[in-house]
């Protein structure tokens, strides 16, 4: 289905503005995806599975795999995508 119409520069300029927009912030995205080493300071897990800190530290409490070694604790990417992965419906 063809759907021919005219749209007024103002609001053309507008939608060009929402898909730069959107545009960037997907690319910022991917950067900080890119960002993150193989193991995550508690804060850069929760950033890293888009959730609050108070919600990372619900996941440890469900079985979130954290390795502490002296007073340093870390969290693999990996175990982090496997618990997601476990939990999802």
């Amino acid at each position: 289905m063809k759907l021919d119409m005219e749209l007024p520069d103002e609001t053309l300029e507008q939608i060009g503005k929402v898909m730069r927009s959107m545009a960037l912030d997907a690319f910022k995205e991917a950067g900080r995806g890119q960002r993150f080493g193989e193991w995550l300071t508690k804060r850069d897990c929760a950033t890293y599975l888009h959730v609050a800190p108070v919600t990372l530290n619900e996941f440890i409490k469900q079985g979130l795999q954290v390795t502490t070694i002296g007073s340093i604790s870390r969290i693999s990417k990996a175990s982090a995508d496997k618990f997601m992965a476990e939990h999802t419906f």
